[in-house]
């Protein structure tokens, strides 16, 4: 069987809908499939065509011009229609207006869609919307990472997942005086009260901070800010996580941390709230009543356990195995 999909980054960029792409794809090359990964060419120094981890991976260098862009973007794929033609199953990853000219040029072939969500923009814009309706709408079958996106964009999903995580076979002993955070570091979601809390913890806590962005010399202030790193050594070691995103959430809980997080409007609390782990992470709007909370559960011990490892309990059945297999029934691939 030959897959396709199409998503706007991909290794070596990192983020969490690239290392969803990247997990499922290695699965299915792994069950004896022919994937292909086409993506936008982000960075000059990379290869047009490569392979890596079995993966053949098309990168498209566009002009990043409004308009212009997407258009260079059809003309590439209307000229490798044949991609398209050859692939058993189509799937998009969020970039559904990449397929646009398909349905008119290739109306019986089937294509499928993948929303992973974008909820820093607040109202939504209408545009987004838009987009998100007409993919709803045209694609064959759709996931959704998060029940706040059919709620949000007014769309129904076949599917509703929250992404994936390994899990751990060990997990070494915590140390109780270290905190991390883990994410962006950018304004629209919720990262300057997620600060204000740090700062008050970091009085007597030690503060690892891995990520980056717009806020990375104010975090810097607060904690040791290590850029876009693998957290996994420092999930191991700590017992508290503060997080902006349902990866990171996902592998916080796998490797036993207490999770908090906090958010600036409706949107965002969606993102947290209507989601089946919302009762094992710890959520606020207000910086002062999430350090309040901090501090609570950092006082009872048998509170915040029960958190973690009803936390822990639930996230041993998001691997990306039983992920592959959404995707599969999805394909309605047996």
């Amino acid at each position: 069987m030959k897959v396709l999909f199409l998503t706007r980054l991909y290794w070596p960029h990192v983020g969490g809908v690239e290392k969803h792409v990247r997990e499922v794809s290695v699965r299915v090359k792994d069950k004896g499939n022919e994937i292909t990964v086409i993506t936008e060419k982000y960075d000059k120094k990379l290869k047009d065509e490569e392979i890596k981890d079995g993966i053949k991976i098309l990168r498209i260098d566009y002009p990043k011009i409004k308009y212009l862009g997407i258009f260079y973007i059809w003309f590439w794929l209307i000229r490798n229609i044949n991609l398209i033609k050859e692939s058993d199953i189509v799937h998009v990853h969020d970039v559904f207006i990449w397929y646009w000219p398909f349905k008119l040029l290739l109306p019986r072939k089937k294509v499928y869609l993948t929303f992973h969500g974008r909820w820093g923009i607040y109202p939504i814009p209408w545009v987004d919307i838009l987009q998100k309706r007409i993919g709803a709408k045209y694609s064959n079958g759709l996931i959704c990472i998060g029940d706040y996106i059919p709620k949000s964009y007014g769309i129904k999903s076949d599917v509703i997942a929250y992404g994936a995580t390994e899990i751990p076979r060990h997990i070494p002993k915590k140390d109780n005086n270290l905190v991390i955070y883990v994410g962006r570091l950018d304004k629209d979601i919720a990262l300057e009260k997620i600060l204000k809390v740090i700062k008050e913890i970091k009085k007597d806590k030690q503060i690892i901070i891995c990520g980056d962005g717009e806020l990375a010399s104010r975090a810097n202030l607060y904690g040791e800010v290590k850029g876009f790193v693998d957290p996994l050594l420092y999930f191991q070691k700590t017992r508290y996580c503060f997080a902006s995103g349902y990866l990171t959430i996902l592998e916080a809980l796998a490797n036993k941390c207490l999770v908090f997080v906090s958010y600036d409007n409706t949107l965002q609390k969606d993102y947290y709230e209507l989601t089946l782990f919302s009762k094992y992470i710890v959520s606020s709007k207000s910086s002062s009543d999430l350090y309040k909370k901090f501090k609570y559960y950092e006082k009872n011990d048998k509170e915040a356990e029960k958190l973690i490892i009803g936390g822990y309990n639930w996230v041993r059945t998001q691997t990306w195995e039983n992920m592959l297999a959404k995707y599969f029934k999805l394909w309605d691939i047996k």
